[in-house]
């Protein structure tokens, strides 16, 4: 069965997208008018519309989402407006999810197809998603308290330390760890670019227990995934025909991996957006900057804070979205059996 089409899928993806919307509309409308007059001081009536028809407003609801109009922020986290905040984090956001989230599949991938014992008994394995949420925020803990509270090895909080950043003319705080950095504001390159190899190395300091935090359960779950799905395969296609050859040594494996292709891809939607969760968990385990923190931050300090966190969300849910058409559209041809 031939996949499908493009135009298809991106209608899909716009229906998803509208859903989104009309979702955070309708939560947006259950906050008090006088807690969103805080967060758009002296404008809110003229940019969301407030006085209008409930139809009316969902557009201009719309239109701030677009344009990150989205009043301002007083929260621990971030003074400012909305999108600034957003703007600063979004880059580190980025980078971090990409990094750790491509690391921990290209060595799952590996575990998965060429560990031998993991291969042939993994089918036995019956993993549950929905526990990767608990196992990132226990990882998390456990990391602090074992490499921070305990060793000493690695710092607990912070994406910079400020006696390092304070050195660098090219990097500036905007208070509670905010840190922005020129030309690209993303920390890891801007340090490459300048020759910094004390940022260079501080900031890799305190990414590191954010990262295994997500990088553990990740591997282990896709890992195990794989190796099953590989199981499948490699019993369904070649152990039936008495062949005793090993699936390692010889090209079998090629065979297997064209195979599990796309069971892995349509895999993948569903870990990513449970790793956007635990992202948002580990940044505020360990003050890391990025989007997930300021959500955090914005929805626990709701008087002065509620709107950057459904803008928030809503940037993070449009990189789910974002990811989701990606892998539809380079596994659209893909085969439908599970």
């Amino acid at each position: 069965m031939r996949g499908a089409k493009v135009t298809d899928i991106l209608l899909k993806y716009f229906l998803i997208f509208i859903g989104l919307t009309i979702f955070l509309f309708t939560v947006y409308k259950f906050v008090p008018i006088a807690v969103i007059k805080n967060d758009f001081p002296g404008n809110s009536i003229q940019v969301l519309g407030i006085n209008r028809n409930i139809v009316f407003q969902y557009f201009y609801f719309l239109r701030s989402l677009l344009t990150g109009n989205m009043g301002y922020s007083n929260t621990l986290f971030y003074s400012g407006t909305v999108y600034s905040a957003v703007s600063i984090t979004i880059p580190e956001t980025l980078l971090f999810l990409g990094v750790t989230f491509a690391i921990s599949y290209m060595v799952s991938y590996f575990i998965g197809i060429y560990s031998g014992t993991v291969f042939k008994t993994a089918k036995i394995v019956n993993m549950n998603i929905f526990p990767l949420l608990f196992l990132y925020l226990v990882s998390g803990l456990i990391l602090l308290a074992v490499f921070s509270g305990i060793l000493g090895w690695l710092p607990s909080h912070g994406i910079l330390s400020s006696s390092s950043a304070a050195l660098n003319g090219w990097v500036s705080s905007t208070g509670s760890s905010i840190y922005t950095t020129s030309p690209t504001n993303i920390i890891f390159i801007d340090s490459i670019i300048h020759g910094s190899s004390s940022i260079f190395l501080n900031f890799l300091k305190h990414m590191a227990l954010p990262f295994f935090s997500l990088f553990i359960p990740t591997t282990v779950y896709l890992g195990v995934f794989i190796s099953h799905e590989a199981s499948i395969e490699y019993n369904k296609k070649y152990m039936r025909a008495g062949i005793s050859r090993n699936a390692f040594m010889d090209s079998y494996t090629i065979y297997i991996k064209r195979g599990i292709r796309s069971r892995i891809f349509r895999e993948m939607k569903s870990v990513f957006v449970i790793f956007m969760g635990g992202m948002v968990i580990v940044s505020y385990i360990f003050s890391y900057m990025n989007t997930g923190e300021f959500a955090i931050y914005s929805f626990l300090n709701y008087d002065y804070g509620i709107m950057g966190g459904i803008y928030s969300f809503f940037v993070l849910a449009i990189i789910v979205i974002i990811f989701d058409l990606f892998i539809d559209i380079i596994n659209r041809g893909g085969r439908n059996e599970i």
